[in-house]
């Protein structure tokens, strides 16, 4: 009997998160973790959890019998904290790669065996054009995401053999969340590095996901989804 896919889906509160739930859902079943922004439970497994807390990570194989699923952690969660770097505290810097690092490594190390039993498991990692170049100011964010860039490209050696596969998504500009918040001519900034001057649909992540999870081969891989943003 083939096991159910189950998507463990981190950082699902945010702008895009929330979008990405509600298709989601109706494919799979999902478990949504948040942090601070409390979603809707409608239609919704939806589970609080402080990447900072190693009880909350512990507690993730206890929601549901994880050997029962084909496993998927999807991973949204993060901070940005913008500074320059002469002004950049020791708190900023570990709060940063506590919960865009560490975390996440806590997470993965949590679950992995389950994937490892199953001899399946799929690694989804969310990152940004933007967040791996770098820019004025993104010091510790381009740092955490160059990172876990790397984590995904090693673990993906190391897990293979098992058919569980590390990639990653790099996301450009999309109209919601931050993007939406920013000032009017800053957002024509942007969009005019990209060759389309638009932003992306949501529907350019949905199907890089379905994708990374039926592909069995796309393993260590960063795929951009900006519109060509990156040089």
């Amino acid at each position: 009997m083939v096991k159910k896919n189950l998507i463990l889906f981190f950082g699902s509160s945010g702008g895009i998160g929330q979008e990405l739930n509600k298709i989601l859902i109706k494919k799979y079943k999902v478990i949504s973790f948040y942090n601070k922004t409390r979603i809707s439970k409608k239609g919704k497994l939806t589970k609080k959890i402080n990447f900072l807390s190693n009880k909350d990570i512990n507690n993730i194989s206890k929601i549901v019998n994880l050997n029962n699923y084909r496993i998927i952690i999807l991973n949204f969660a993060s901070i940005k904290i913008d500074k320059l770097s002469l002004y950049v505290e020791e708190k900023d810097y570990k709060k940063t790669m506590e919960i865009n690092v560490n975390g996440f490594f806590k997470v993965i190390n949590k679950v992995i065996p389950f994937m490892m039993k199953n001899k399946w498991g799929r690694v989804i990692n969310v990152s940004s054009t933007g967040g791996i170049l770098g820019d004025k100011g993104t010091i510790l964010y381009s740092m955490s995401k160059n990172a876990t860039l790397s984590m995904m490209r090693v673990m993906s050696k190391e897990y293979g053999k098992f058919n569980i596969t590390f990639n990653t998504l790099k996301l450009g500009n999309f109209n919601l969340g931050l993007f939406k918040k920013l000032n009017k001519e800053y957002r024509k900034k942007l969009l005019n590095k990209v060759p389309s001057k638009k932003t992306g649909d949501i529907k350019d992540i949905l199907f890089a996901i379905d994708f990374l999870i039926k592909a069995n081969y796309v393993n260590g891989s960063s795929i951009n989804i900006d519109g060509g943003l990156e040089e």
